[in-house]
């Protein structure tokens, strides 16, 4: 039976609300261990499959999961968020399986667009977060679900270098598999189901423009540099999301039970929030997408500074100070959002990317070095989620934190898509050979150098919307402040939205 976290016993007991959010956490890691795992192993799955394509091991999953995401959104909020959590959950691991088996690049790419459904399992964890957790307690535990509590952050590089040496890419799939399936009986069994529903029927019409609409503008984007900036494939495609999205937009004005407010998408907590969180992300991906090739290139190649031909696994001990910052920052997150104000670690998490991509562009290579740009972009990426986790349950009513979260969700799964994208093609104009044999491509200096430059130079556009917001300047309050206009919800769902906002930490 789930252990329960309602007061009306008394106070909860401490070790009980800590036994629920590590299970949550455990949980919600498996988004990290993908990312740790996934593109180390990218370089190697290249040459086992022959193919250029190699990019589509990360698109896929961006794509299915903008595809999915305002549906999942939408049935968490009437399903209940552990139940929906627990049918992606096994989905992923289906996923997971059928790239651990793929013998074929199509079949890799059924497999990872199974797996993308692990964006709704990390975006409604939040929700979950809010809704069951004690309501002063809910800023720091959003910190610490949004970094983890340092297992895959840490360990997750070593454990796919070990693996990625030992037995190929394979393996990081079977780890996903076994780590997932293990833990969805001990998630049903702990926690609790929230209390929050919303009974209105779906919109099914703005459900079909939002999540295709963007895969659609996504897939332009993730070959566009394939097919063709100006060829008509790729013109269309981008024509139609636009349409797509634009009538999305047109038919929430109108529509009888529209998916999301727009007062909310385009309020002044939620919309600027997104957009913020857009540009710092940008950094980010560009980071996760840089770093690998930066230090896994061979060293001393003529014509080239950078490179310090490191395997899989001398990789992770390399860049290990990110998880380790990262594990402290998350929770450091939520509490400074909790006594300053959300907005504050959001700006502290951008001014710290643009250090990190700076001292990217100088292509340090030597191990002091590294651990030094990788520990000031773990600080980041915990301020980065932390702050995002909490601005967004602020800008969000009760009713509505699912389907806000979902499409807080896609936006980021968006910007992912054109930060390697951007990236991918920033780099490809710095092309010094290629192997005919391996696919293996050999980057000039200017190709990591301008790919941190211009990921800088976006986050830039980040920081100063960050520094105009109004949202997140007061201290955070797990969504017990969001005050964006909304429809009003029945009293029995109020009542079952507020029920934890009494409760206490013994």
């Amino acid at each position: 039976m789930a252990l329960a976290l309602n007061p009306i016993q008394g106070k909860v007991p401490r070790p009980r609300i800590f036994a629920v959010l590590a299970v949550i956490i455990f949980f919600s890691e498996i988004a990290t261990f993908e990312i740790l795992m996934v593109y180390p192993a990218m370089p190697h799955m290249a040459p086992a499959f022959e193919t250029l394509n190699i990019a589509w091991v990360v698109s896929i999953v961006t794509l299915t999961g903008a595809t999915l995401m305002p549906l999942i959104g939408k049935a968490s909020d009437r399903l209940g968020k552990k139940r929906v959590i627990l049918g992606l959950a096994g989905v992923f691991v289906l996923g997971s399986v059928v790239c651990a088996t793929a013998t074929s690049f199509a079949v890799l790419l059924a497999g990872r667009a199974l797996q993308g459904v692990l964006v709704g399992i990390v975006a409604l964890s939040y929700s979950l977060v809010r809704d069951i957790m004690p309501r002063d307690f809910v800023p720091v535990a959003l910190g610490m679900v949004a970094t983890g509590i340092g297992m895959s952050a840490v360990a997750g590089p070593f454990i796919a270098g070990w693996l990625i040496d030992s037995y190929g890419f394979h393996g990081i799939f079977w780890f996903m598999a076994i780590y997932l399936g293990a833990l969805i009986p001990l998630y049903w069994a702990v926690v609790p189901e929230s209390p929050v529903r919303t009974d209105r029927p779906v919109d099914y019409l703005g459900t079909a423009l939002l999540g295709p609409g963007v895969a659609v503008l996504l897939l332009a984007i993730t070959k566009g540099s394939s097919w063709g900036w100006s060829a008509t494939s790729t013109r269309s495609l981008l024509l139609l999301g636009i349409v797509m999205l634009v009538a999305f937009v047109v038919w929430q004005r109108v529509a009888p039970h529209p998916l999301i407010d727009l007062r909310i998408l385009f309020g002044r907590k939620f919309g600027p929030t997104v957009l913020a969180v857009t540009g710092l992300a940008y950094m980010m991906n560009a980071h996760s997408m840089l770093m690998p090739t930066l230090l896994q290139t061979p060293a001393g190649i003529p014509g080239i500074a950078y490179g310090a031909g490191l395997s899989a696994t001398q990789y992770a001990l390399w860049t290990c100070p990110l998880g380790i910052a990262a594990m402290f920052a998350g929770p450091l997150g939520g509490f400074l959002a909790k006594k300053i104000g959300a907005r504050q670690v959001l700006l502290g998490s951008g001014t710290l990317f643009l250090i990190a991509m700076f001292l990217g562009s100088k292509l340090l290579t030597l191990p002091w070095q590294v651990a030094v740009l990788s520990a000031i972009a773990g600080f980041a990426v915990g301020f980065l989620h932390s702050s995002n986790a909490n601005l967004v349950q602020d800008a969000l009513p009760p009713e509505t934190s699912g389907v806000g979260t979902a499409i807080a969700g896609v936006t980021m799964q968006l910007c992912s898509a054109i930060a390697v994208t951007v990236t991918g093609v920033v780099m490809s104009h710095h092309v010094l050979a290629v192997d005919p044999k391996s696919h293996a491509v050999l980057y000039a200096d200017d190709a990591i150098s301008r790919g941190f430059l211009y990921a800088g130079a976006v986050g830039l556009v980040g920081i100063v919307v960050v520094l105009v917001m109004k949202h997140g300047r007061a201290p955070a309050t797990g969504g017990l402040g969001a005050a964006e206009p909304a429809a009003a919800q029945p009293a029995a769902e109020s009542g079952a939205a507020n029920a934890p906002t009494d409760m206490s930490i013994r």
